[in-house]
C-alpha cells in the first residue's frame, strides 16, 4: 500500500512561536468565516454541500447555506473553493521525542495527541508543553498525557515505568498521578489482577480512566476478561488480544517453525465481552503495518522524504531500535504474520459490533512519522474492511466522545456542529468516497487559529535546514 507523504529520549528541543511572531504564528482573529464550502460533519456518513461555517472565539458558532448564512463584517474569510471541512484527527497513541515533532502532526491535520507514557522521572516538562499547547502559548495539536507507566514487578521498562507491588502503593500512585496533572493512567504486562484492580479502583475515586496493556500476569487466557472485569477504559494495542485471549497455540507453533494461526472461531466471543463491558480499543494497525516494512523493506522507511523532518536523535534511534535488529528475527517474522492478517479480521468484528475503535499509531517509533501515521492508520483500517466513514469516525467523532466522557473539564470536539471546539481539516476531494482525500489537505485550523498548508510546510522546511546542519 502506498501511503499519503507531506525507548524514550529526552526531549529534544521545543519550538515556541509566540503571537507576533512573523510567519509563524497564526494570526488569532475573533472571527473566522469558511464559505463555498463542502462540510463533512461526521455526525452520520453526509456531506453538507455549499456551506458558511463561522468560527468565534475558537468554537464553532454556526453552520448553513451559504445563501442563508449571514457573515459578520469582522470576519476573516476563508474560501473554502469547494473542498471538503472535516474535523481534525485525533492520534490517541503517540511518543513525543521532540516538540519540533509538534508542527508535523499539525501539517497532516492530527489537532490533538494523546502521549501514552510519561517520560523518565516522569517528564514534568511534558505537563509544562501541555499547559502551553493548551494555551494556545505554543503551535501544535492539544496535548494530553498519561503519567509514567504502572507496572509490576519486574517492570517491563525499568527507568521508565513505575514498579508497584502492593494494592496500597498502586492506590497512592495512581493518587499522586492526578495531583501532577495526568490525564489518564497507563497500565503494563506484569501487573497482576489485585494490582489492576487497585489502579482502576482509585482511578475511578480520583475521576480518571485507566488505559494501556492487557496484564498478564496470572495467565494470558484469562487476562483479557480479567482487564474488562477491572474496568479498564482502552485497550491500547489490537494485539494485545493475540498476545492474550488467542495467544494459547502461538509457542508451541512457532517452536516448530510453522505461522501461528489464532482461532478466528474465538472472534465473537472476544468481541462480545468487549462490547459488553464498554472497553474502547486502539486497533493501532499501523505499528503492525510498520512492523511488516521494517521486515519486508527497511530501506523504504529510511528513504522516506518525511525523514528530513525527524531530529537526527530520533531518526538514529530507528537505525538501532528497528524490528530487523532483533536475535530471534525468524521467529518473530513469523509471529508477526500471522498476527497483521488476524488483527485486520479482529478490528473489523469489533467495529462490525460497535465496539468503539479509536485512532492511534504509537508515533514514532521506528517508521510510524508523526503526523503521517494517522493516515497510515485509516488506509489500514479501510484494507481492514471499515469504511471511510467508520475510518475516520475513530479519529474524530470516537475520540472527541471517548475524551469528554474520560478527562474532567475538557471541551466538546469530533464533529462540525455549533459549540464543538473549531479544530478543522480543509482538505481537496471527498474523504467518504477515498479515505486518501483526508490526507489532501489544503490547511489546518486548531482551537480556531488558522494554518494554511503552505505555512506549515515552510515551518517544516525550517526544521529540516535546522537538521541539516547538526
Amino acid at each position: 500500500m502506498a501511503y499519503p507523504r507531506i525507548f524514550l529520549l529526552k526531549l529534544l528541543s521545543f519550538l515556541f512561536l509566540p503571537a507576533g511572531c512573523s510567519g509563524q504564528m497564526a494570526e488569532v482573529q475573533g472571527v473566522t468565516a469558511f464559505t463555498n464550502v463542502n462540510v463533512v460533519p461526521m455526525d452520520s456518513p453526509r456531506v453538507l454541500e455549499e456551506q458558511t461555517v463561522i468560527i468565534k472565539d475558537g468554537v464553532i458558532f454556526e453552520i448553513g447555506s451559504s445563501e442563508t448564512v449571514h457573515v459578520p463584517e469582522e470576519a476573516k474569510i476563508i474560501n473554502g473553493q469547494g473542498n471538503y471541512l472535516l474535523p481534525g484527527l485525533t492520534d490517541f497513541h503517540i511518543h513525543l521525542r521532540s516538540t519540533d515533532e509538534l508542527v508535523s502532526y499539525l501539517a497532516y491535520g492530527v489537532t490533538t495527541v494523546v502521549h501514552m507514557s510519561g517520560a523518565m522521572n516522569g517528564a514534568p516538562e511534558l505537563l509544562y508543553y501541555k499547559k502551553q499547547l493548551n494555551n494556545h502559548e505554543m503551535i501544535g495539536p492539544r496535548l494530553l498525557t498519561t503519567g509514567p507507566i504502572l507496572d509490576g514487578n519486574p517492570p517491563i521498562f525499568a527507568g521508565v515505568s513505575t514498579s508497584v507491588s502492593a494494592p496500597e502503593e498502586a492506590r497512592r500512585v495512581v493518587a499522586e498521578q492526578k495531583k501532577q496533572g495526568y490525564d489518564f493512567i497507563k497500565v503494563y504486562n506484569n501487573l497482576s489482577p489485585d494490582l489492576l484492580n487497585a489502579i482502576t479502583g482509585e482511578a475511578e475515586v480520583q475521576g480518571m480512566s485507566v488505559i494501556g496493556h492487557i496484564p498478564r500476569m496470572s495467565g494470558r487466557e484469562q487476562a483479557l476478561q480479567q482487564a474488562l472485569d477491572a474496568g479498564m477504559a482502552m485497550i491500547a494495542h489490537g494485539e494485545e488480544y493475540f498476545f492474550t485471549y488467542f495467544y494459547s497455540s502461538v509457542d508451541s507453533l512457532l517452536d516448530r517453525g510453522q505461522i501461528p494461526n489464532p482461532d478466528e472461531n474465538e472472534i465473537p466471543v472476544a468481541v462480545q465481552i468487549t462490547r459488553e463491558a464498554g472497553t474502547a480499543v486502539t486497533p493501532n494497525l499501523s505499528f503492525a503495518a510498520m512492523t511488516r516494512k521494517q521486515l519486508d523493506s527497511l530501506d523504504t522507511i529510511f528513504s522516506d522524504f518525511e525523514t528530513r523532518y525527524l531530529h537526527p536523535e530520533v531518526l538514529e534511534m530507528w537505525k538501532e531500535q528497528n524490528s530487523t535488529q532483533r536475535p530471534d528475527l525468524e521467529r518473530f517474522d513469523k509471529r508477526e504474520k500471522a498476527k497483521y492478517v488476524f488483527l485486520k479480521k479482529l478490528m473489523k468484528a469489533l467495529n462490525d459490533a460497535g465496539v468503539p475503535l479509536l485512532l492511534g499509531t504509537d508515533a514514532s517509533a521506528p517508521g510510524l512519522f508523526p503526523g503521517q501515521s494517522a493516515h497510515v492508520e485509516l488506509c489500514e483500517l479501510v484494507e481492514a474492511g471499515l469504511t471511510p466513514y467508520e475510518a475516520l469516525a475513530a479519529g474524530t467523532r470516537n475520540a472527541g466522545k471517548f475524551i469528554n466522557s474520560h478527562v474532567s473539564a475538557s471541551e466538546p470536539f469530533g464533529v462540525i456542529e455549533a459549540g464543538q471546539q473549531a479544530d478543522l481539516i480543509l482538505a481537496e476531494g471527498n474523504p467518504l468516497e477515498n479515505i486518501y482525500n483526508a490526507s489532501n489537505i489544503r490547511g489546518v485550523m486548531k482551537g480556531g487559529r488558522w494554518f494554511p498548508i503552505e505555512q506549515l510546510a515552510e515551518m517544516r522546511n525550517h526544521l529540516a535546514e535546522k537538521y541539516q546542519g547538526m
